[in-house]
């Protein structure tokens, strides 16, 4: 079976059932959760949250997207797999691989790009690793940590649960259509500079994250940076679980819809880069979580409910309409 055939979750679950993942001091192993997690012995009561992303320009850097906002970039993403567990990021790592044609003035782009965006979350760039090319790639490790009793997994969601997001879905999608040229009529200039900022410097739910863990109520959670639909099914996969999803309370924006009509709703589901958290809790504490959009300033939705496992994933409608397992996948389907 070629790569391409198998797709991208699929090959995940191949690479990671080749390591020791449930032995201690492992608590979540690879392939298990946004990131690995080890008990550490040596601060009572913590976990040390580990994670890995990365990014090639090829793939992951629009034209148009600065070396400054690849080096943020690759932080943040890594930064939000660590909010996505409820933990505070420590330190961070860089690998990159560079063209030998290169100017160096574009890799000291990159390097500003990267401690803007890790000191802006508190976060030490501790060190690294050049290396040569065929094209512009940088992976990223962040470490960070947070309580056992705090850790939130994928794997916790209930049936009854409700089915929350973070700010808005779509702005990124919505910045990558202005780029190309294919929004009109023309959007203010502040939709616009929204729309750009979201994908070319996401920023990633941390705070957010940390306060989520905070009030005992989130029961799963996971970033939404690769799509609202493949989370879904990968919460789905890890908690067993299905969902039922209410379009209208997406949180699409409406200059999005203004300007691509129906398809806004689909971009917001399966396009990706909205670095938001998507995330379940007990359906009896809601109202906490409207401290946590007090505390924070960030607009809290509550999107759907969770379901037997049987019942699948759908959005709720006059008929129900399945939600595919599509978005932004490095092999296999994508929208």
């Amino acid at each position: 079976m070629k790569v391409e055939e198998a797709g991208e979750l699929e090959l995940i679950k191949k690479i990671a059932c080749k390591f020791r993942r449930h032995y201690p001091p492992v608590i979540l192993g690879a392939g298990d959760d946004d990131c690995a997690v080890l008990e550490c012995k040596c601060l009572t009561g913590k976990c040390l949250v580990m994670t890995t992303d990365g990014m090639r320009a090829s793939t992951h850097f629009p034209k148009g997207m600065t070396p400054f906002q690849m080096g943020w970039s690759v932080v943040a993403a890594n930064l939000s797999d660590v909010a996505a567990m409820g933990a505070r990021p420590l330190a961070f790592t860089v690998a990159m691989g560079i063209p030998p044609d290169a100017e160096v003035s574009l890799v000291e782009e990159i390097a500003e790009g990267i401690e803007r965006c890790a000191s802006q979350f508190d976060v030490f760039v501790v060190g690294g690793d050049v290396g040569r090319s065929d094209e512009l790639t940088l992976v990223g490790t962040c470490v960070g940590f947070v309580e056992r009793r705090k850790l939130i997994k994928r794997s916790g969601a209930n049936v009854g649960d409700a089915v929350c997001v973070t700010g808005h879905l779509g702005n990124a999608a919505l910045g990558l259509e202005l780029l190309r040229g294919n929004v009109k009529p023309r959007l203010s200039r502040s939709a616009e500079e929204v729309a750009k900022k979201a994908l070319l410097k996401p920023m990633p739910r941390v705070k957010e994250g940390i306060a989520l863990a905070e009030t005992g109520v989130v029961t799963s959670m996971m970033d939404v940076s690769d799509g609202l639909a493949k989370s879904l099914h990968e919460l789905s996969m890890s908690s067993g679980v299905g969902f039922e999803i209410y379009p209208e309370k997406i949180p699409v924006p409406k200059e999005l819809r203004n300007a691509l009509g129906e398809k806004a709703l689909e971009l917001a589901l399966y396009y990706g880069g909205d670095y938001e958290l998507l995330f379940t809790a007990r359906r009896d504490s809601l109202d906490v979580l409207k401290k946590v959009e007090k505390e924070t300033g960030t607009k809290i939705s509550v999107i759907g409910e969770v379901k037997r496992l049987d019942e699948g994933i759908y959005m709720k409608g006059d008929k129900r309409e399945k939600i595919e397992l599509k978005g932004y996948l490095h092999f296999g389907a994508t929208p």
